[in-house]
């Protein structure tokens, strides 16, 4: 059977489409420079997280520290470059002193009480690690501005469409919702039930938890490598990776034990080979 004259046209015409139109790349033919390098290589280096990594300890000595991550890679860590060393033991309201720092960060429920899941505690030598405040913090915002918005907004009352601007420019938060200011308080545990803290300014601040609830609490201290155990798990903040293995900004551990349950001597790290 012969083709139609229309039918003929269209071939014509998606013949010369298909030679005189160059071939587009598909968007995965069309890698990033940084990909080469790191996939498809034997040797190549794996992209590092920017906001940090779990890692489970599989092997530590008193130089080095092997972690694992979720994919089932290891990498060693040289001791030296561990960098900001804390660890996390977990501890109980009811074993605070009056000589305790604790520091929370929560909702501000106003007359000087704030709502939190979790605290950290501070013990001896450690107190160093934080310095003792009371301040506001927007929610969403990782600090006050010059001009805290809470008090300008109320002593200089707006419209809803300068409010708007406001907290939809300056703020990334909904007028509607008010200030939704949050508390940062590092202070002296002078009460545990509640939970109270003395702040500075001679201010007495009380932590609650949600309805309910009860915190979780952790006591901070700064790391030795004799806490490290085979089994552990650590928060990492990579900021490099050479030949010799990771560099961190950032190595937090996280016992499973409460520190004054913890025997730094028994089942020490072997000496490095």
């Amino acid at each position: 059977m012969s083709r139609s004259p229309g039918l003929r046209r269209r071939f014509l015409m998606v013949a010369i489409a298909t030679v005189l139109v160059p071939a587009i790349p598909a968007p995965a033919q069309n890698r990033e420079a940084p990909f080469d390098p790191i996939v498809g290589q034997t040797h190549g280096l794996p992209q590092l997280p920017p906001q940090g990594a779990w890692g489970e300890i599989i092997n530590v000595t008193s130089r080095w520290v092997v972690i694992q991550n979720h994919s089932g890679q290891q990498y060693p860590i040289a001791v030296d470059d561990l960098g900001e060393f804390l660890v996390r033991w977990p501890l109980r309201v009811e074993a605070l002193g009056n000589r305790s720092m604790v520091e929370a960060v929560g909702d501000d429920l106003g007359s000087n009480f704030i709502r939190t899941q979790h605290v950290d505690v501070f013990e001896g030598a450690d107190q160093s690690l934080v310095v003792p405040t009371y301040s506001s913090l927007l929610r969403g915002y990782n600090g006050m501005p010059a001009i805290d918005p809470g008090l300008n907004f109320m002593l200089n009352p707006l419209g809803i469409s300068q409010m708007t601007g406001l907290y939809g420019w300056a703020y990334p938060m909904s007028p509607m919702l008010g200030a939704g200011t949050r508390s940062h308080v590092v202070g002296w545990a002078v009460n545990r039930s509640p939970l109270q803290l003395a702040v500075p300014g001679n201010n007495l601040v009380t932590v609650t938890a949600p309805p309910g609830e009860d915190f979780t609490v952790s006591q901070v201290t700064r790391g030795r490598v004799n806490y490290i155990r085979k089994g552990d798990y650590a928060f990492l903040m990579p900021q490099g990776i050479t030949p010799r293995g990771l560099l961190l900004s950032q190595f937090v551990l996280y016992k499973t034990i409460p520190l004054r349950q913890f025997d730094p001597n028994a089942a020490a790290p072997a000496p490095a080979r």
